[in-house]
C-alpha cells in the first residue's frame, strides 16, 4: 500500500507525501540500496521532438503548452532527497484535433538510487483551458518497479481559463481512476476514484533563483494533502509547496518567455 500512496501522490504533484522514501537506509538496507547505485543506468536526458516556435501562441498563459519547450525543476523532498525534474512538451494531431504530450522524467541527485519516475501526460485546449486526458507513470522507487495509468473523467481541467485564475476563490475539480501494477502481479484498479480539489488563492509574487515574477497561487487539495503551486504567464508552474514540506523550484527553461 506504501508503494501505491508514492506512486499516486508523486504522479499528481511529485510531493514527495510518501512517508519518507529515505527511510530504506535506516532500515539497514544500506547494502540493497549500494547495489541498486552500482548496477542503475540512468536514462538519457529528456529532449523535445522538435524545436519550439519562438511566435507559437499558447492557449492558456499560465499553463503554456508550447511544443519543442523544456523545463527544468529542482525537486527538494521533506526525507531531504533532492532531485532533478525536466518537463518537455511535444504536440501531434490525434483522431483530427491536437494534442500536447507532457513528459516529466524526475531522477534524484544520488543517481537514481532512491527514486526514478517517467510521467507521459495527454492534453488538449478547450478555449483557454486545458484538459487533461490521460496519465502513465513507470517509477523505480528504491529498486522496486511498478506503473500506473490514471483513468480521468471527461472534461478534466488541469487549468481554468485566465478570467476565472485571476479571481481570487474560483474552484474547479477534476477527477480520476488509477490502475497499479508491479512486476509479477495482475493490475489492481482502485475502486473510487481520486478527486483533485482546486482553489485560487490570489496574485503575488514569487522569488526563484532564476528571477521574481509576478505570480497566481493555487492550492490543489487531495483529501488532508495540501500542494500550493505558482504560475507565471508565459512560464507555468514555478514553484510548488507541499504543506508536509516538499518543494520544487524551476530552475531553467527553454521555448517558453515570461510575459
Amino acid at each position: 500500500m506504501r508503494l501505491v500512496f508514492i506512486i499516486v501522490l508523486a504522479t499528481i504533484a511529485l510531493t514527495g507525501c510518501n512517508k519518507n522514501p529515505a527511510n530504506v537506509n535506516s532500515n539497514g538496507n544500506a547494502n540493497a540500496n549500494a547495489n541498486i547505485a552500482q548496477n542503475f543506468k540512468p536514462p538519457e536526458a529528456l529532449k523535445p521532438v522538435d524545436a519550439p516556435n519562438p511566435d507559437y501562441k499558447p492557449c492558456n498563459l499560465y499553463f503554456p503548452l508550447v511544443p519543442g519547450s523544456t523545463a527544468k525543476y529542482v525537486v527538494t523532498y521533506s526525507s531531504g532527497i533532492v532531485g532533478d525534474l525536466t518537463v518537455v512538451t511535444d504536440a501531434a494531431d490525434e483522431g483530427g484535433r491536437k494534442v500536447f504530450t507532457q513528459t516529466s522524467q524526475m531522477v534524484d541527485r544520488s543517481g537514481g538510487m532512491q527514486i526514478v519516475q517517467k510521467i507521459t501526460r495527454k492534453f488538449v485546449c478547450d478555449g483557454e483551458r486545458v484538459v487533461i486526458l490521460s496519465e502513465k507513470t513507470d517509477s523505480n522507487i528504491t529498486g522496486q518497479l511498478s506503473s500506473a495509468d490514471f483513468e480521468y473523467r471527461e472534461n478534466s481541467l488541469a487549468m481554468t481559463d485566465p478570467k476565472s485564475l485571476l479571481t481570487t476563490g474560483s474552484t474547479w475539480t477534476h477527477a480520476f481512476r488509477p490502475t497499479y501494477q508491479t512486476p509479477g502481479t495482475p493490475p489492481a484498479r482502485s475502486d473510487k476514484p481520486t478527486v483533485i480539489v482546486f482553489e485560487v488563492l490570489g496574485p503575488g509574487e514569487v522569488t526563484t533563483e532564476i528571477g521574481t515574477f509576478k505570480a497566481v497561487s493555487v492550492s490543489r487539495k487531495i483529501d488532508e494533502n495540501l500542494t500550493v503551486d505558482y504560475y507565471v504567464p508565459g512560464l507555468g508552474l514555478v514553484q510548488r509547496q507541499s504543506k508536509e514540506g516538499t518543494h520544487w523550484q524551476l530552475k531553467e527553461y527553454s521555448g517558453l518567455k515570461p510575459q
